[in-house]
């Protein structure tokens, strides 16, 4: 009796437990349109609309003629979400130091929220929210959808 106990025991101990699956972040990859700027350099970002591929970012301004464009990196994996953004304007072929803008992300459901600081040498943020004092921009997106 008692061994039965002790077997029984020692299988329950060790099977393994049972974890929940990780549920992955979605991709950044798709069209999004500014909801809302916090921060410094706040302009009117209506009509403004980011496009990402899988390592660049077009951004669509009703008033320019051509987007802006960068490349990023993402990482996913990271307790909160990192950006890495490298504007094309600020190439290093052209003698200029490579400019290389810190940011963390999040995406819930269909809104995207980036969050980065201005300046050079500026440091990644780490939470969610704009500080024009600081130089911290938050920008607000929602993911477009695609016509049916």
């Amino acid at each position: 009796m008692y061994t039965s106990f002790m077997l029984s025991l020692a299988l329950t101990v060790a099977a393994p437990i049972k974890e929940e699956p990780k549920k992955e972040m979605p991709k950044l990859t798709g069209d999004w349109v500014v909801d809302s700027i916090v921060g410094p350099e706040k302009k009117d970002a209506i009509g403004v609309k980011f496009t990402f591929t899988d390592d660049k970012v077009s951004i669509f301004e009703p008033k320019r003629e051509k987007p802006e464009e960068a490349n990023y990196t993402a990482d996913y994996k990271k307790k909160i979400a990192e950006i890495d953004i490298r504007p094309n304007r600020a190439a290093p072929a052209a003698g200029m130091p490579e400019v290389v803008v810190k940011g963390i992300f999040e995406i819930k459901d269909d809104t995207l929220k980036i969050v980065f600081s201005h300046g050079p040498g500026a440091e990644r943020p780490t939470e969610f929210k704009g500080d024009a004092d600081k130089g911290i921009m938050l920008i607000v997106l929602k993911r477009v959808k695609p016509e049916k």
